[in-house]
């Protein structure tokens, strides 16, 4: 009978401590979903920048860069959100000349050619790498109300052109040292030409969507 009595009394304390678990277990991930479901306060988006939230400027390729609140101050807070903006610019025009190269392949007939595709790749990535960053300068900076730093940041049209002109010229430079056979290095050439024609055009045509669109800005605040 104490036998019983025992088993009975452990199998009801295994049922209490599960039960304890399963409600603390609860309670937690109900606070975590809570955090995690925060809705986001619509006054701060508001009292943002219009820049912030479209960064896009007429003369040149533009990026946002943020940095969290710092015990150091600005001092800290400027050249890491500065880093964070080049890092945008440089996303933006990584992206572009990956999509339009990936067109001009497909256009000059190479892209199922896996030797041009690779010499491509590579030089893609090299043409990103010596992107003129250091040339990229701040044209806009805001501190938000929790600390927060936003700074606007952009690389200007003819320092952008001027390095396209140049990516081209090493490029055809390369093309023309490349093991690639002579009817691959033709269409090459033809592929980089467009490629270079095309984000200028591209450029051309994203500066005046921007410049069309701060004057509807300026309009609007008239």
């Amino acid at each position: 009978m104490l036998n019983i009595n025992k088993s009975k009394n452990m199998k009801t304390n295994l049922i209490k401590k599960v039960t304890c678990a399963l409600i603390i277990a609860s309670a937690a991930l109900t606070f975590s979903c809570s955090k995690k479901e925060k809705p986001q306060n619509k006054s701060e988006v508001q009292d943002l920048p219009n820049w912030v939230l479209d960064p896009n400027v007429a003369d040149g390729v533009a990026g946002v860069g943020i940095a969290a609140p710092s015990k150091g101050g600005l001092k800290f807070q400027i050249p890491n959100a500065e880093l964070n903006a080049k890092a945008s610019i440089a996303s933006i025009i990584q992206s572009e000349i990956s999509r339009i190269t990936k067109n001009s392949l497909k256009s000059a007939n190479v892209n199922q050619e896996d030797d041009v595709e690779e010499f491509f790749a590579q030089a893609t990535k090299e043409v990103v790498k010596n992107l003129p960053m250091s040339g990229a300068k701040r044209i806009n900076i805001y501190i938000a109300k929790d600390g927060t730093l936003y700074v606007h940041m952009v690389l200007k049209n003819e320092d952008y052109t001027k390095f396209l002109k140049n990516s081209e010229k090493n490029l055809e430079a390369r093309l023309k040292k490349s093991g690639l056979s002579r009817d691959n290095i033709n269409k090459s050439e033809q592929a980089s030409k467009a490629l270079f024609d095309e984000l200028d055009k591209e450029r051309d045509s994203k500066a005046k969507k921007a410049e069309s669109t701060e004057k509807e800005e300026n309009k609007s605040k008239e």
